[in-house]
């Protein structure tokens, strides 16, 4: 059996990157206006995949492209390419053999299936020019591309992008015309082209590849980078096969592919953090292994292209066998193997102490796996040495000295010092100091000394978002493609005769229907002019025509088997779902009629689902960096420069820590100037109208961070601005420790962490409010001094997100009205609790969303035209429908907050709110702001309300909840001497423990003050 030999693939880098080109833009010409016209009733003349034939002079695909049919002769042959290279943007929905059905395979498995509607039956979901709305993937209307027209929609935009295009096919061209074998040529080639800060992302993630509803979800951006990856993962796989059946014109049928998946224990590394920059130095070095790992994937081989990205994991497109071909196939044999050896040797070369891991799927047709790939990999290097892994010493000191505190495998070669680190660590401990220095860590700072609130204190904030389910498709299955009631409505006659399903039929209806198609006379029977399922899926008609019949086959078998490759690419391609012949026809005929009319997370929408909860996060972070920098000194953001006028052996790059004015003040040796940079809240040290000359003369007794004991007194000459490091000279007051899809982890003043939260809560309403019983945020504050050791507030931050991530909950409906756009729902939480929430249930344009606001309820049986029944036996009900009493199905999003003043705090259970509860509290806390007498009568209620509570838990009233309220109510009214409604709003919130609550985290946690105090 022949092993894989990687320079095939390398030969043919030109080749694979040129195909990987050809599917950014084989859809560029949906980034016009006129495709918006044109599919929004307006009378235009524009063929999308014929823009290049509109413009004068024509633009010139085969003078940038040609060359690659004769660079790849000896692997691909001549007759698998088109006549010519326009002909891969003209033919998206054919049938061709060769490098075009590749493509139009890709194309079409990261459409997804949902968007092969009849034009003739789905027109009714085409959106109007003037509400031609660009959407999230949860249903939020993010931006009417008509009405404020991104800039790639305007005249000049387009023909940048065009500009652009002809750029990056000349450097392509130019590489390969030179047969560079520079990996960084190509890596910089492709970063240019699709980077983070390329014009053709950013043009194409601002406008649509699909205008119907609910598809105008999915950017052009997603549906051309995922289209490029999976093709040119297709062409490595053909190229590594030289059996590969280049004639074939079923071949869009038949192609699959692989996921490779490459994964770290990062939790290790974070565990065993002994300071905050032996973690983010720790990040530096992973996100350097998963950018060289990419390398490899990407340019060197390649071979594939990333899909999905966390701290931990990085899954990629992969080759994989077609259907005809026996799995694994030769041509794959000893590539896995061949890439965990590389993969390991980046590993090594960055001096990683665990071994990563690296994993191939099963042949899929979908990104469905991604989740169970992806945990897998999680469970697997959970166990940090999950397989033999050795750590070289790097010199012979290193074998001496005592274990470093780190890593704990590697010696420090200072037997004297048993908290030194080894040389690797310390190396990663300043990799960040390094970043700052290089201004490389967008303006946040690296210090805790600048983060520090007023009263010294910090909050690290931890955010997820419930995001896995959606990735696997578990909870897509409650959106709709279409509405069964819906399409009836709009298509009562189909092209044989009345549609047999009517507006106000149930879901069953259809699945009799459907069942009634499967047999005839007790045997199968597959009628591909049917009316009922042509109208439904347009795939239909050809499954016959792609499928012939075997000369060794009956016909029971044929039409059987053709049943089953329908059911295989309409369910099986799309869900994690039984296969065809582990099914009864009532099962089979359950199962289609849920797909045909559900989203279903095809590769463009799964990736855009995780970009979407990233972006969330992303916006998070630009926001909290505002609300932190808020100050009225405006000391709180700026550094200076100190210049000390004695000298000493200050050493180049080291924290200094010492106090001026009775506050800590840390400092920062810059070797190169023979000056100090500050690294503390200058806020805290200088008022707002002080100049920076009053440092002027100062004596201040430094202490090297890590050198106890050991102190010396500077004396400042003059404080300056910074004038050689412009980009040191500001600051944010935050320290980024992680931004990934599925977690967001922030290091805040104590001082805003509420207002943070708040705006996250509020983002997340709107954002999400079609989704919310389905993507919970979940929301973690740990509040500790600047003093306090991070190992400890990281164990804390772990324990405190394993406790959030509870399960479901049955809310009942109290209520439910019409409120203009809006459904307005009251709904008890199991706690007895009342809960409102405000849910949109009406399209920009008008028209009632029957696409996103559904919910799961006990109901088991089907009572509104819109409800329907996943084949699991699952009812899901629109919002509007819902009436008293239905209890829904609710995946809370909740908060909680821990003050971290002691190491065993981290041991205690925390309290968990639900964000609704949350809301109460500050509502609670801003109510006291305004009806509290004083500070200091605040801070007796507050003592003798813990003393009451103490007291009541052994009190044997306690199961009185009337005394316990009227104990409250004559509380409040001894030490705050309210009356009113403010007096009885009080005595509520103090029943339900939200005044508790409230006074805990802002009175001793924040250690807020109110007027008067």
């Amino acid at each position: 059996m022949s092993c894989f030999d990687p320079e095939t693939v390398r030969q043919n880098r030109p080749i694979l990157l040129a195909c990987e080109a050809i599917g950014w833009f084989h859809m560029v010409g949906k980034a016009h206006m006129n495709f918006l016209r044109r599919h929004g009733g307006e009378n235009v003349s524009y063929e999308y995949e014929k823009w290049h034939e509109i413009r004068q002079p024509p633009f010139p695909w085969d003078e940038f492209l040609g060359w690659i049919k004769d660079y790849a002769n000896n692997k691909i042959p001549k007759d698998a390419w088109p006549e010519s290279i326009k002909e891969f943007t003209e033919k998206h929905g054919k049938k061709d053999p060769g490098l075009l059905g590749l493509l139009q395979a890709s194309h079409g498995i990261t459409s997804g299936i949902e968007k092969n509607l009849p034009k003739s039956t789905s027109e009714y979901l085409s959106q109007p020019l003037q509400h031609m709305w660009l959407s999230s993937p949860f249903g939020h209307p993010k931006c009417n591309l008509f009405a404020d027209q991104p800039e790639v929609l305007t005249e000049h935009g387009w023909e940048q992008l065009v500009g652009e295009v002809r750029r990056i096919l000349e450097e392509l061209k130019k590489l390969a015309s030179v047969g560079s074998q520079d990996i960084f040529s190509w890596t910089r080639w492709r970063e240019s082209a699709i980077g983070d800060r390329s014009y053709l992302r950013r043009a194409f993630l601002s406008t649509i590849a699909e205008t119907r509803l609910p598809n105008n979800d999915v950017t052009l951006w997603d549906q051309s980078y995922v289209a490029a990856a999976l093709f040119k993962s297709a062409v490595a796989g053909a190229i590594l096969n030289e059996k590969f059946p280049w004639k074939d014109g079923n071949i869009k049928q038949k192609v699959r592919w692989r996921l490779l998946t490459v994964a770290i224990g990062i939790d290790h590394y974070e565990a065993r953090a002994v300071k905050i920059g032996d973690w983010t130095g720790m990040q530096s070095i992973l996100e350097m292994f998963f950018k060289e790992v990419s390398r490899l994937v990407e340019v060197d081989l390649a071979i594939g292209s990333l899909l999905y990205r966390d701290s931990g994991t990085a899954i990629f497109s992969f080759p994989g066998e077609h259907f005809d071909e026996p799995s694994p196939a030769s041509w794959l044999n000893g590539l896995e193997d061949w890439l965990q050896k590389q993969i390991e040797n980046i590993a090594r070369d960055l001096q990683l102490e665990t071994p990563p891991l690296v994993r191939l799927s099963d042949p899929t047709r979908s990104l469905v796996p991604l989740v169970s790939e992806r945990r897998t990999a999680r469970e697997i290097t959970a166990v940090p040495l999950y397989k033999a892994w050795d750590i070289p010493a790097q010199n012979q000191r290193e074998s001496e000295g005592n274990i470093c505190p780190v890593c704990q495998v590697r010696l420090n070669d200072d037997p004297t010092n048993k908290g030194k680190p080894c040389k690797v660590c310390q190396d990663r401990r300043h990799h960040r100091l390094n970043d700052w220095l290089k201004g490389q860590l967008d303006y946040n700072t690296i210090w805790f000394e600048e983060v520090a609130d007023r009263n010294d204190r910090i909050a690290l904030l931890t955010f997820s978002l419930d995001l896995e389910p959606w990735l696997n498709g578990e909870r897509v299955d409650s959106l709709r493609a279409q509405a069964i009631s819906e399409w009836a409505r709009f298509n009562p006659e189909l092209s044989k005769g009345p549609n047999p399903i009517r507006p106000t039929d149930l879901m069953d209806k259809l699945v009799g229907e459907i069942k009634n198609r499967l047999r005839e006379s007790g045997k199968f029977k597959f009628d591909k002019d049917d009316s009922l399922l042509n109208s439904l899926q347009e795939g239909f008609k050809f499954v016959r025509d792609t499928n012939k019949k075997r000369d060794d086959e009956s016909s029971e078998a044929f039409e059987e088997r053709l049943w089953k490759t329908f059911f295989q690419s309409v369910v099986e391609d799309r869900a994690v779902a039984p296969s065809w012949g582990n099914l009864n026809d009532d099962q089979r005929a359950i199962w289609l009629s849920h797909q045909l009319f559900c989203k279903l997370p095809s590769p463009g929408r799964v990736y855009r689902f995780w970009r979407e909860t990233y972006e969330f996060f992303e916006t998070l972070l630009k926001k909290f960096r505002q609300i932190a920098a808020l100050s009225d000194n405006p000391w709180r953001v700026r550094r200076l420069l100190i210049k000390p006028a004695n000298f000493s052996d200050w050493k180049d790059c080291t924290l200094y820590n010492g106090r001026w004015r009775g506050m800590q003040l840390s400092l920062v040796y810059m070797k190169e100037l023979g000056k100090f940079i500050t690294a503390s809240n200058l806020a805290r040290l200088l008022k707002p109208e002080e100049s920076k000359n009053v440092f002027q003369g100062a004596q201040i007794l430094l202490e090297e961070e890590d050198a106890f004991g050991k102190s010396e007194t500077m004396i400042v000459d003059k404080a300056s601005e910074i004038d050689n490091y412009p980009h040191l000279s500001i600051y944010h007051p935050v320290i980024l420790l992680e931004l990934s899809p599925l977690r967001f982890r922030i290091i805040i003043p104590l001082e805003v962490a509420s207002e943070c939260v708040d705006l996250a809560i509020l983002s997340w309403k709107e954002l999400f409010a079609r989704v919310w019983d389905r993507l919970p945020l979940r929301i973690g504050i740990v509040a500790f001094d600047r003093t306090s050791p991070f190992q400890a507030i990281i164990e804390t931050v772990r324990n405190l997100e394993d406790q959030l991530h509870q399960g479901g909950e049955t809310w009942k409906v109290e209520q439910n009205e019409k409120c203009q756009c809006s459904n307005v729902l009251q709904l008890k939480r199991e706690d007895g609790e009342l809960v409102l929430r405000l849910i949109p249930t009406t399209m920009p344009d008008g028209r009632k969303d029957v696409f996103y606001p559904y919910v799961a309820v006990e109901d088991q049986l089907l009572r509104h035209p819109l409800d329907f029944r996943h084949p699991n036996g699952q009812i899901y009900r629109h919002v509007s429908d819902l009436k008293l009493g239905d209890g829904v199905k609710v995946f809370p999003s909740r908060v909680s907050f821990v003050f971290a003043d002691s190491s065993g705090t981290r041991f205690e259970p925390p309290k968990i709110f639900y964000a609704e509860d949350w809301e109460k509290v500050r509502e609670t806390w801003k109510l006291i702001e305004k009806v509290a007498p004083s500070q200091t009568a605040l801070q007796r209620f507050q003592s003798a309300l813990n003393d009451l509570e103490r007291k009541w838990r052994d009190s044997p009233e306690k199961s009185s909840s009337d005394l316990w309220r009227d104990t409250l109510r004559a509380l409040i009214v001894e030490y705050l001497e309210i009356k009113g409604q403010a007096l009885e709003a009080l005595t509520e919130m103090a029943v339900k423990g939200f005044l508790q609550y409230a006074l805990d985290w802002h009175l001793t946690v924040l250690k807020k003050s109110i007027k008067g105090g």
